[in-house]
Order: structure tokens, then sequence, then C-alpha cells
């Protein structure tokens, strides 16, 4: 662990870099970066996602002859982002983070694929 000196030392020269900075007095720009021109389009967004330049290609989910919810809800359980119990508890949720039918830890894998009862359903 860094000696209590060092983090001020860190600190100090953050400031000294934020203090040091020149500032121009002017209106803020909004742009966005990953537009054609610098302006927000859903098309940009979509681009964005299907190109491989995110950390993950959904491209597979995107280009689907799906309705929008179903290829919105097949993301998000592939990002492991369905609020099952495993990631409300990741949340501060007190409950009981166990499988209504089967007793068993509630995640997306389980509840979605492994399950027996949930399977039958």
């Amino acid at each position: 662990m860094a000696a209590p000196g060092f983090f001020f030392e860190e600190w100090m020269s953050v400031l000294e870099e934020t203090f040091a900075y020149n500032f121009e007095n002017q209106s803020d720009k909004v742009s966005w970066k990953w537009g054609g021109k610098g302006v927000f389009t859903n098309k940009s967004v979509y681009e964005h996602i299907t190109s491989g330049q995110s950390s993950a290609s959904f491209a597979h989910i995107w280009q689907a002859r799906l309705p929008y919810k179903i290829k919105i809800f097949t993301w998000l359980l592939e990002k492991n982002v369905v609020l099952t119990k495993d990631n409300m508890v990741k949340r501060n949720w007190l409950g009981d983070p166990s499988c209504a039918f089967c007793e068993q830890m509630e995640t997306v894998d389980h509840l979605f694929f492994q399950c027996p009862v949930a399977r039958c359903i």
C-alpha cells in the first residue's frame, strides 16, 4: 500500500495541472463523437453498436429479423444485466436470492437456461 504522503503529492499534482490549464471564456459546444457531423442520431448509435467498435459486437442480435423489444431483451440478456435476483443483490437488494421455483441461486443462466421448472414454462 502506498504511503499517505504519496496520495497527497498526487492530489497536489492534479490540482496544479487543473489550475494551470488555460480555460477559454466561451460557450460550451455539445457534440456527439459517433455522429458524422458531431450530431446525435439513432442511426449513429446503431452503427456504433453494430460496427464492432464497442467492446462486444452484438450484430447477430441487431441484424436478426425480430421485433425490437425482443432484440433489446436479448441484448440485455447477453450483457447479463437483466434484473435477476443475483443482479439485484449486487445493487444492495435485501431479498432472498434463491430461485422461486427450485431454491438454487437465481442468475440469468439459471433462470433462462438451467432451471428445470422454468424450462417447462
